[in-house]
């Protein structure tokens, strides 16, 4: 998972993300499961927007988005992206400390 553009205004937060699966085997995501959390730790809602549930291992690059719910609150300076693959967790993708401008 990479960052590839971060968008932060009043009304909403939003990161562009690409996914690219480099290993033999698809893996599957519920982004249900996504996590998105501040420098504090706090949980923070949001949803994946047009990432693919099934990342076949096909070398391709998946865009999407992750939009937070609502505005920030103005002491979050830095957010930290969780995901893991479903249902065994093999994969884990995580971005920690994402500057929020």
């Amino acid at each position: 998972m990479r960052v590839e553009n971060v968008v932060h205004d009043r009304r909403r937060l939003k990161l562009a993300v690409s996914l690219q699966n480099n290993g033999p085997e698809e893996v599957e995501f519920l982004y249900s499961f996504l996590e998105v959390r501040d420098q504090d730790n706090n949980l923070l809602s949001s949803f994946a927007d047009s990432l693919p549930p099934t990342l076949p291992g096909d070398r391709q690059v998946y865009n999407g988005t992750i939009e937070l719910f609502g505005p920030l609150p103005d002491s979050v300076r830095s957010v930290s992206i969780r995901l893991a693959s479903y249902p065994d967790e093999k994969v884990k993708l995580q971005i920690d400390a994402i500057p929020i401008p």
